[in-house]
C-alpha cells in the first residue's frame, strides 16, 4: 500500500492526532495494521476506499470521544444532572420565547385581515374602489394606524390612505403575481428602510379587478419583539447562575459531608 499511495497512507497516520490520545497511544498500531489488511484485500476503487476509511475515522473518533464526556459526566453525577436540567430549561424556555414571538408577529395581521376581507367584497360586489376607500392620509413613516390602498389589475395604485413622500408605494411586482395566482398573502413589506409593514393582500375579481393591501407599522411589535428577547436573555442567565450557584452549594456540602466511622 505504501509503495502504491505513500501520501495517503501519510496523511492517514496524521489524521490519527484526531483520535483520543489515550485510545490513539492503545490502539495506533492496530489500526494501521488493520488499514493495511483492509487495503490488500478491498474490492472497492481505491479512492472509495479511501474515502471510506478517513470518513470512518472521523466517525468513530467522534463517537469515542463523546463516550468519553458520557463516562465523564457519569463520574460526576451533579455536573451531570446540572448540564441536563440546563439543556432542558433552555429548550423549554427557547420554545416558549420562539412561541410569544410569532404569536406577536401573527397578532400584526389585524385588523388588516378583516379590513382586506370588508373592502375585497364591497369591490368585488360593483362598488367603485374610490367611493369604497376611505378618504385620509397615513404618513407611513411615522404613524402606527393601519391603512388600505387599492391597486388595479396591473398593480397601479388607486385610492389609498397610506403614503410615503405623499405618493402611494406600490409593493413588488412579483407580490401582485402570487396573490393572483394564490389569492391571498401575507407578508412583511419593506417600502423604505425602517419603515416595515404587516400587510394583507386579497385579490377583487368582478367589475373592477385588481388588489387590496391593507397594513400597518410594525414597528410596535418589533420593540415588543426585542423587550421579549431581551427578558428571555436575562431570565435565561439568571436560571443558568442559579443553577450553577445550587450545583456549587451540593457539591460543597457533599464534599465537606463527614465519612462515617
Amino acid at each position: 500500500m505504501k509503495d502504491s499511495y505513500p501520501l495517503l497512507d501519510l496523511l492517514y497516520r496524521g489524521a490519527l492526532v484526531i483520535y483520543p490520545l489515550r485510545l490513539r497511544a492503545q490502539y495506533r498500531d492496530q489500526m494501521l495494521q488493520t488499514l493495511h489488511d483492509a487495503y490488500r484485500d478491498r474490492r472497492a476503487s481505491v479512492p472509495r476506499f479511501w474515502l471510506h476509511a478517513y470518513g470512518d475515522l472521523l466517525q468513530s473518533s467522534l463517537m469515542e470521544r463523546v463516550h468519553m464526556v458520557r463516562d465523564s459526566l457519569l463520574r460526576w453525577p451533579l455536573a451531570f444532572h446540572t448540564l441536563a436540567l440546563a439543556a432542558i430549561l433552555t429548550v423549554m424556555g427557547g420554545a416558549a420565547s420562539l412561541t410569544i414571538d410569532q404569536m406577536l408577529r401573527g397578532g400584526a395581521n389585524q385588523p388588516q385581515i378583516d379590513m382586506a376581507n370588508y373592502y375585497v367584497g364591497e369591490i368585488a360586489s360593483g362598488e367603485e374602489p374610490a367611493n369604497v376607500i376611505p378618504p385620509g392620509y397615513v404618513d407611513l413613516e411615522r404613524s402606527l394606524q393601519p391603512i388600505v390602498i387599492f391597486y388595479d389589475d396591473h398593480g397601479k395604485a388607486g385610492p389609498g390612505t397610506g403614503y410615503l413622500d405623499q405618493q402611494l408605494p406600490t409593493p413588488p411586482a412579483g407580490v401582485f403575481d402570487f396573490v393572483r395566482a394564490n389569492g391571498t398573502e401575507k407578508v412583511t413589506w419593506q417600502p423604505r428602510p425602517g419603515v416595515r409593514l404587516a400587510s394583507v393582500i386579497q385579490r377583487v375579481n368582478g367589475k373592477h379587478p385588481g388588489f387590496v393591501l391593507a397594513a400597518r407599522s410594525l414597528r410596535l411589535v418589533e420593540e415588543q419583539k426585542t423587550t421579549l428577547w431581551r427578558m428571555a436573555l436575562a431570565v435565561w442567565i439568571i436560571t443558568m447562575l442559579l443553577l450553577i450557584g445550587g450545583a456549587s452549594l451540593l457539591h460543597r456540602a457533599q464534599f465537606n459531608k463527614p465519612s462515617a466511622a
